[in-house]
């Protein structure tokens, strides 16, 4: 006789409904997994997460599984967007999950079992997801947990300072490429794209990028080819045309290390401008992937292990069951990297804090004192053949890039006692080049007593946006001018006995798009076509 298999304890505690079908306004059926706690009667909050990656996945490589937030006392959703999974329809990143969102929140309000209370979670896509949900104003939906989002997709999200995010916006047209063709079925297709995965150092060295030669889909051209950002596809596809629309009490979750982290400190800044609902914002050391006490090179300790889980659900029982939890205050809360320790802060410090300027010297060395206005340039070459590399973003020891002949490092004194700096760093540069175009790589170091030169935080410019993301104004060869770059916000404390350190290039490569130093798109430009380009720094306009 058969033994009878036993449930598990997953089966004991949740009942799974797979690929139940949520109809959208157009006629196209979506997918979802619904979970639901055993035992509790009563009608339940929904918490829902929408994604392109298959509903499998539901983002378990930061989060708990949905079961642990079914267990909870939550319904939870878990839905394929249209294109993706079981789902119907074309995919397009982005294109369609306004509306798509939009009645699914509906459908979730008022499924059987539904208290009709919807809050929203998921991060990167996912995060995404939810502002474009929430600035269609569903009546069911109550709250959102963005993590690693954002509602600008041109600026600190598929672009940094005006030049291609190259390396992400490859790896991720690959994945979502792939995956398509793994959706439909679509060989020899699908393996390709995947064995084209493992050797993406290869296809990163391209030239030019609009002619690579990977059967990516349509969306990655449009990407890379619309590189202004008052573009109308950007405009389109942007929760930022939509935010006077925003009105709900978020949740936002960052990481220092992360990507994307001025996209999503930013977009926490325009949700607070445009709602008088609690924004909540909590910034971790993490990276993109994985949330965890070490990141890059350094471990950050036990306070660094996600609490994620448990501070959504606070969150979520706080506003879809009312439970008087203390949740919402403070409404930031920074890991202090260097310390190693969360610290609490006002709204209003932002605007309390004190001001520190360091300034460049001609002898290589940042001093609190401006420099001689009549000291000499510094000067490097940059060669688009040979581009200045770049580690991963986080603190990784920039030492090995650092010691090249196309960088130039500046070092502060070493440090008497503790420094330090919690926000967005600014970066006042006087530079001329011989080129019509190019970019400035600004790289904030910690200079450890043994020499490392960990990469704290980074700004890049490419000259022609100096001004306007949406307008192009050329150089004057050899003529000096001045910019603005913003570095991405950091909360670091440069401990007594180390020194602070900045380093200068023109390229990040393969973290931006090589410039080719001509008029001409840097992703449209051939190898024949690249110029040197001698870069002078100064150190003063006089």
């Amino acid at each position: 006789m058969k033994d009878i298999p036993k449930l598990t304890s997953f089966h004991q505690r949740v009942t799974v409904e797979r690929q139940v079908k949520i109809p959208m306004r157009d006629g196209i059926i979506l997918s979802a997994d619904i979970y639901r706690p055993k035992g509790i009667n009563s009608p339940l909050p929904v918490l829902l997460m929408r994604l392109p990656y298959g509903r499998a996945i539901a983002s378990t490589v930061t989060y708990a599984h949905p079961s642990w937030y079914a267990n909870q006392g939550y319904i939870v959703v878990i839905q394929d967007v249209r294109g993706c999974g079981t789902s119907e329809g074309e995919f397009y990143p982005f294109r369609f999950e306004y509306e798509d969102g939009f009645d699914t929140v509906n459908w979730c309000a008022e499924r059987p079992g539904s208290n009709g209370k919807v809050g929203m979670y998921g991060f990167s896509y996912q995060g995404v997801t939810q502002f474009q949900a929430a600035v269609m104003q569903p009546p069911g939906l109550v709250t959102i947990c963005p993590a690693m989002a954002t509602v600008d997709f041109y600026d600190g999200w598929f672009y940094f300072g005006g030049a291609i995010a190259w390396e992400f916006v490859l790896t991720w047209a690959l994945q979502l490429s792939q995956d398509q063709a793994q959706f439909h079925k679509k060989e020899p297709l699908c393996s390709n794209l995947f064995q084209a995965q493992k050797h993406l150092s290869y296809w990163l060295q391209s030239v030019p990028l609009d002619k690579i030669n990977l059967p990516l889909e349509p969306f990655f051209f449009d990407w890379i080819n619309h590189n202004s950002s008052n573009d109308s596809y950007w405009q389109g596809l942007n929760p930022l045309s939509r935010m006077e629309n925003y009105d709900l009490p978020a949740l936002h979750i960052a990481g220092w290390a992360d990507l994307f982290i001025t996209a999503t400190f930013n977009s926490y800044k325009i949700a607070c401008q445009q709602t008088t609902q609690p924004q909540k914002l909590l910034i971790a050391p993490w990276q993109h992937i994985p949330w965890s006490q070490k990141v890059g090179e350094v471990d950050f300790g036990i306070k660094a292990i996600s609490r994620v889980d448990q501070l959504q659900i606070d969150w979520f029982d706080f506003w879809l069951k009312g439970v008087d939890n203390g949740i919402v205050s403070p409404l930031q809360q920074f890991f202090l990297m260097g310390k190693n320790e969360w610290i609490d802060r006002e709204v209003t410090q932002e605007k309390e804090a004190i001001p520190i300027k360091f300034y460049l010297n001609s002898d290589k060395k940042l001093d609190i004192l401006p420099p001689s206005s009549d000291s000499p340039p510094d000067i490097y070459v940059y060669d688009p053949r040979n581009p200045t590399p770049s580690s991963a973003y986080g603190q990784y020891d920039q030492c090995a890039i650092d010691q090249r002949w196309d960088i130039l490092v500046y070092q502060g004194e070493t440090l008497t006692e503790d420094l330090s700096i919690i926000g967005v760093p600014k970066f006042q540069l006087f530079a001329a080049t011989s080129a019509t175009d190019t970019d400035w790589v600004i790289k904030l170091l910690d200079i450890y007593p043994d020499g490392k030169q960990m990469l704290i935080s980074m700004g890049v410019i490419r000259a022609k946006f100096r001004n306007s993301f949406s307008q192009a104004e050329f150089l004057e060869p050899d003529r000096v001018y001045e910019y603005q770059i913003s570095l991405r916000p950091t909360a670091h404390c440069f401990l007594a006995g180390h020194r602070l350190g900045i380093a200068i290039a023109s390229a990040a490569f393969p973290l931006i798009e090589r410039h080719g130093n001509i008029e001409k798109s840097p992703h449209q430009t051939l190898v024949s076509e690249f110029v040197e380009a001698t870069q002078r720094i100064y150190f003063s306009t006089k």
